[in-house]
């Protein structure tokens, strides 16, 4: 005979798939956290004349780390377009003199 509510205690438990879920959970909210934190730190003590090349990059690592969500799964393409190269005004190269 069932308890008034319906259950049984061995329904009341948590399952072991409940512990792994909320692992898991937790283990993306600590990396999503580290991720956030060190982007913030890179943006921050790059130059602004950098920024250009350090964001397109930062977004690399951040496409590559997206592969380790469940949800993440998927055609891989090119996140961006490669950087372009910035010369300098100067024409030439170094005079020697």
């Amino acid at each position: 005979m069932l308890p008034a509510g319906g259950r049984t205690q061995a329904d009341s438990r948590p399952s072991n798939l409940d512990h792994f879920l909320l692992a898991a959970l937790a283990i993306i909210v600590v990396l999503l956290t580290v991720v956030a934190i060190l982007a913030r730190a890179v943006v921050a003590k790059a130059r602004p004349e950098d920024l250009q090349h350090v964001l397109p990059g930062l977004g690399q690592i951040l496409a590559a780390l997206a592969l380790f969500l469940p949800w993440g799964r998927g055609t891989r393409g090119q996140a961006v377009a490669p950087p372009v190269p910035v010369r300098s005004g100067r024409r030439g190269g170094r005079r020697r003199g």
